[in-house]
């Protein structure tokens, strides 16, 4: 090859607003050394303290004898800007068999041209595109990638001057043109060697692969009538050529769907058009559409908000409802919205969700649902010209960006045709419609039910129906056309049989989109080298002599926190609060830093820890464990014996822990008699500490804090299987408050100081009051206990609380009174200091102006944030840039309150999953099965023509669930329902004298079983006593089993 260079003007014109045409000009350099394209080919592997990591250099094909080598007897398949976006899923897959070689073809071409038209449409899977590229050139995944630059290739020029107008669709027309090109370069070239070396031989195919009709139909007029140097097909004709080639390659299944298979005669528009992306253009700028992300509501996939920028730059959120106002909308989508004429908005008060009954069994909620604005730091209200308050309306007209790239966990749905009427389930409904055999009698199509219910249905075109049946499957969509109900999609792989351990672990990770992928090299590579010491550093304060230690429950691993207290020549005491310096490893800006702000948290679940930080960070050199240096990042307070603060200052150090204590070796040191701690340097420090505490609490709970309390529990897990063999309470110590109290005193000093500093840039945490309305139904409810309850502010209701509890006779009751009232508030939410003003940063349930978190910057990413603030605060390190800017600001708050909220929800999951497994009573549920508790009575059903019922919490498990009463009638005459009182009577039907009573707040005791029923496993709560209320068989049941273990 010569290696000259060539250049080709391309001209646009471009219509302004004004009506005035511009042209445009640009320059592209040609060269004629590019051969056939490059790949990825790797030349050593070297060894990190990340792993080992393989280089990879390009190489360019030069001739067609390099590109036969590296065919090697296969065939060569080029792909269009589609073929990126919608079939990645057939293009990553590889055979089963020997799990190396590509099923698609043995070469994949990759032009310039689709490649950054992907990047143009979807990130997400132009990333997707160039992993792929780098991990099939190395390691086993002997597969060829194969990028070709044609837009800067001589031989692959398309110029058309009729198609330069700039036009959207003219140039998708020319990007048409250009991948024909290549396929035609490549075809060509394998045709001219094919006559000239092997005549006599099979030649190798070439295929263009587009699921465009239009550019197919074009493929086959462009090429000589007698000489088809290559073949166009759709990805779907492809694969179906594959497959009867290998009945076992599966692959049918991934193929994406983008047409309703229906019945051209019967084809019925279920939705409203989207309107084109040119109308949606201008509407956008002239403000007649607006644009935002959709978030569906918590349980339900046909409504939901979209928050969009009103004029004044202020965001507020727009209420969308009903299937086609939605319009096809899937949560996640960026979309394009028509606000409603005011007389269709909500009042404030107007569409609210009203808190739901817990309908299914299952672990205990902490709090209400977060509200739009808690979660997403935006306005729920406008005010309207009348000045009343009310929540703005609107549907979707257009959807800018999809969010299909998106997996989607759950299970085919089977009519259960031996079930009865009343067994029924609503899906049948669905898949009753829906389910059809295809005339190709390889596939049919089914109906997916995701998990999450903000997820719709979605039909599924697979050639494996019996076999997926009771499994739980990784789903994506496709498209949603208008004609089709629901959104088509397509498989991507099995997770594993429904129901077990490990398959529904790896689902509930899924469902609240948990990022559990181990660290890419990217991230590894940011850590310290294996030969790395901890060593004083200029700038470091050296603590190594103060006697500092950890208390921490057994087994962490993850210490963030430790502490000390010493005496001071003066008589005061200095206390300090020592956090794990994560920044010193995790600059910002970084990969690292990156990936932690991603995953802003780390998620706990019963059987297992995904970090937010690599286990080198984690629980090695972050960790702040005993009898080794650590940096720290500290608060240092002076203060009088009597908790009086008198100084406090702000350093980075190196520590020395002298010790890791538990919970329970702390207590027994506060326990320890004064006479024998004189020369007990850990008791002494840990009883100064309690003493401190108590005073410190004692001001706060004076000030207003709340003491609530949680049903939380915890697991017994067996050595070996990690399956469940006992529930048990959480046991509380005074050392647990010890430690409580002084994170609080940290958080709330570290708040002050970075505020005076960035007063409109801090990331603090708020817990707004409660709504007045959120707390009715329980005032009631206390009421019918003879317990006042006011909630005008925290103090009140905090007193109003501990009065309760000294009149209830039952101590248990003081806790429930309190569980309830945590479920009235909102959780708190983070927020940048600048979105607020003063007077809602105060955080209600600990009664403090302001608060943040600092101490647990292993696991949260607001403390990482949290610590550059102080550190810029006290001058020894600057701000990160991107940390000045509000709008970042707010976009990291409204992640870390989703991440949070998302991490909670997938250990409220793990727990349910355990607690099923514990009461199935098989083999899996060591020491579980069916058990008999007492329980208390939360609410009643007290409507008219409802099934009779009410809904318990079992304090032993903390599991709350639903008791139905199915054996009496909703019009039984001797069934009396009290709404004043929430209670059921049920009278004698001869005497009319009350026989037995269910009313709030009552202990009942019932059976906990589980109910299998096709590929799910509910919890059940059945009512043993008062026993005239109780099903007969239940009560009869409970006497045999009772009479059983007396035998035994």
């Amino acid at each position: 090859m010569s290696g000259e260079l060539f250049t080709t003007p391309t001209r646009r014109f471009h219509l302004t607003r004004r009506g005035k045409i511009l042209q445009s000009t640009t320059e592209r350099y040609l060269r004629d050394d590019l051969g056939y394209g490059t790949v990825l080919l790797p030349t050593k592997t070297n060894t990190t303290i990340a792993g080992d990591a393989t280089e990879l250099v390009p190489r360019t094909i030069e001739n067609i004898d390099m590109l036969y080598n590296l065919v090697d007897g296969g065939s060569i398949v080029i792909v269009d800007t589609n073929v990126l976006l919608h079939h990645m899923d057939v293009l990553e897959y590889v055979r089963s068999d020997d799990g190396i070689h590509n099923s698609i073809a043995a070469a994949v071409v990759i032009p310039q041209t689709a490649l950054e038209e992907c990047r143009n449409r979807s990130l997400v899977m132009y990333r997707r595109v160039t992993d792929l590229i780098r991990s099939s050139s190395t390691g086993k995944q002997k597969r060829a990638f194969v990028v070709f630059a044609d837009l800067h290739h001589v031989d692959t020029q398309f110029i058309d001057e009729g198609m330069m107008n700039g036009e959207d669709a003219k140039i998708n027309d020319e990007n048409d043109a250009r991948l024909r090109k290549v396929a035609e370069y490549y075809g060509r070239a394998v045709h001219n060697h094919h006559r000239e070396s092997n005549p006599g031989e099979d030649k190798m195919e070439v295929v263009f692969l587009t699921d465009d009709a239009a550019s197919r139909k074009l493929a086959m007029e462009e090429q000589p009538d007698r000489t088809l140097y290559y073949t166009p097909r759709s990805m779907r004709e492809h694969v179906t050529i594959l497959q009867k080639e290998d009945p076992n390659l599966n692959l049918l299944d991934m193929v994406a769907q983008f047409n309703a298979q229906t019945n051209v005669s019967q084809s019925i528009d279920y939705f409203p058009p989207h309107i084109p992306s040119s109308q949606l253009s201008l509407g956008l700028k002239t403000n007649a559409y607006y644009q935002g992300t959709f978030r569906s509501d918590r349980d339900t996939y046909n409504s939901g908000y979209v928050t969009v920028r009103g004029g004044n730059e202020e965001r507020v959120a727009v209420v969308i409802r009903g299937d086609q106002n939605v319009n096809r909308a899937v949560d996640g989508d960026i979309v394009a919205i028509e606000l409603f004429g005011v007389e269709k908005w909500l009042s404030s008060s107007d569409g609210k969700e009203e808190t739901k009954t817990k309908e299914t069994t299952g672990i205990a909620a902490d709090t209400a649902e977060p509200s739009v604005k808690d979660m997403d730091n935006v306005d729920e209200e406008l005010v309207d010209e009348c000045g009343a308050l009310r929540r703005p309306t609107g549907q979707i007209v257009g959807i800018i960006r999809r969010n299909f790239h998106k997996n989607y966990c759950g299970s085919i749905w089977s009519v259960d045709v031996a079930a009865d009427d009343s067994d029924k389930h609503p899906n049948d409904i669905i898949v009753a419609k829906h389910e059809t055999e295809h005339a190709d009698g390889i596939t049919s199509t089914v109906v997916f039910f995701s998990i999450d219910p903000r997820i719709p249905p979605v039909l599924l075109r697979t050639t494996q129906r019996e076999r997926l049946l009771g499994m739980r499957i990784l789903v994506s969509m496709d498209s949603w056309p208008s004609d089709s109900e629901f959104p088509l999609g397509h498989y991507v792989k099995t997770l594993g049989v429904a129901g077990t351990k490990d398959t529904e672990t790896e689902v509930l990770l899924q469902e609240f989109r948990i990022p559990c992928e181990p660290f890419p090299a990217k991230v590894l590579a940011c850590l310290p080298s294996a030969d790395y010491k901890i060593e004083l550093e200029p700038g470091r304060t050296d603590l190594r002599h103060l006697p500092i230690l950890s208390i921490d429950p057994p087994g962490c691993k993850d210490i963030d926190d430790a502490l000390h207290c010493i005496e001071l020549e003066n008589g005061n005491w200095q206390v300090g609060v020592h956090i794990a310096d994560v920044t010193h490893y995790v600059e910002a800006g970084s990969a690292i830093d990156l990936e932690a702000a991603n995953r802003s948290t780390s998620t706990y679940l019963v059987n297992k820890r995904l970090d937010m930080l690599p286990a080198l960070l984690t629980t090695d050199l972050c960790s702040l464990k005993g009898n080794v240096d650590r940096f720290a990042f500290s608060v240092l307070w002076e203060v009088t014996p009597e908790a009086d603060i008198v100084h406090v200052e702000f350093k980075k150090t190196v520590i020395h822990s002298i010790a890791a204590l538990t919970y329970q070796q702390a207590q027994s040191l506060i326990d320890k008699p004064d006479k024998d701690c004189k020369n007990d340097i850990q008791a002494g420090a840990v009883k100064r500490l309690a003493s401190l505490a108590r005073k410190f609490r004692s001001r706060r709970i004076n000030a207003g804090a709340l003491t609530l309390a949680s049903p939380e529990v915890k697991f017994v897990l067996d050595s070996e299987s990690l399956n469940p063999t006992d529930v048990q309470a959480y046991t509380l110590y005074e050392a647990n408050a010890v430690v409580e109290e002084f994170m609080l005193l940290a958080n709330v000093t570290v708040a002050k100081k970075i505020l005076r500093h960035y007063p409109t840039l801090s990331i603090l945490r708020r817990h707004p009051a409660p709504n007045r309305s959120m707390f009715d139904t329980l005032i009631q409810k206390a009421k019918t206990q003879g317990v006042p309850i006011c909630i005008d502010d925290s103090k009140k209701l905090a007193d109003s609380l501990d009065n309760a509890g000294k009149s209830f006779s039952d101590p248990y009751l003081d806790q429930l009174l309190r569980i309830l009232s945590t479920r009235c508030m909102s959780p708190a939410q983070y927020f940048c200091s600048g979105e607020y003003q003063a007077r809602d940063w105060h955080h209600y349930g600990l009664a403090a102006p302001v608060y943040t978190h600092f101490t647990s910057p292993i696991r949260r990413y607001a403390d990482v944030c949290v610590h550059r603030l102080l550190a810029a605060a006290i001058g020894v390190a600057p701000l990160p840039v991107f940390l000045s800017s509000k709008s970042y600001l707010h976009d990291l708050a409204a992640n870390m309150n989703r991440r949070h909220r998302a991490a909670q929800l997938a250990g409220r999951a793990s727990v349910q999953l355990h607690t099923l497994i514990f009461f199935s009573g098989d083999d899996q549920g060591e020491g579980g099965g069916v058990k008999e508790e007492d329980a208390y009575v939360l609410d009643v059903e007290t409507s008219d023509n409802t099934e009779p019922s009410f809904s318990v919490m079992v304090p032993r498990y903390g599991i709350e669930g639903r008791v139905r009463l199915s054996h009496i009638a909703t019009d039984d005459p001797c069934l009396v329902r009290d709404q004043e009182s929430f209670s059921l009577y049920y009278k004698d039907t001869k005497s009319g004298n009350v026989q037995a009573s269910v009313a709030v707040f009552d202990k009942v005791r019932v059976r906990i079983w589980v109910k299998k029923s096709r590929d799910h496993r509910v919890l059940i709560l059945d009512l043993l006593e008062p026993k005239v209320l109780a099903k007969p068989e239940v009560v009869s049941s409970s006497k045999s089993k009772t009479k059983k273990q007396k035998t035994n």
